[in-house]
């Protein structure tokens, strides 16, 4: 989340600027392999993703959303849509990341957000079974 706030502010989406922020967080391998793979993931998923945010995000442009909630909310679609982890899992942790990282609000927006996006997820999954 931090890496992608980083590059929402900076502009730039190198992957030596995501290897430079990871050691300067002295992120242990597993972590940094990890963070790795999420950021890889979105990029290479990013516009749908952005549109899942943006379509449950109603009154709110994703560019208005605040770095940190919006990128939580990239990362938690990244790990639902990898189906690796819990749905339930994903959630808390971004609600946490949200009230460590963002404002007042963000927990309660993220997970109203994430809430919208999870439940059409679940859906089409059904539907498509």
């Amino acid at each position: 989340m931090q890496a992608l706030c980083q590059w929402d502010v900076q502009g730039d989406e190198s992957p030596e600027t995501l290897d430079d922020f990871l050691t300067a967080q002295e992120a242990s391998g597993a972590a940094a392999d990890y963070a790795r793979k999420l950021v890889g993931e979105y990029w290479s998923r990013h516009q749908g993703i952005d549109d899942r945010i943006a379509a449950a995000a109603t009154k709110w442009e994703l560019s208005r959303i605040s770095p940190v909630e919006r990128n939580v909310m990239r990362v938690a679609l990244v790990e639902l849509l990898g189906e690796e982890v819990p749905q339930k899992v994903v959630l808390n942790e971004a609600i946490e990341i949200g009230r460590e990282f963002g404002g007042a609000d963000s927990p309660r927006f993220i997970n109203g957000v994430l809430d919208v996006v999870f439940t059409r997820l679940q859906r089409r999954r059904k539907d498509h079974d």
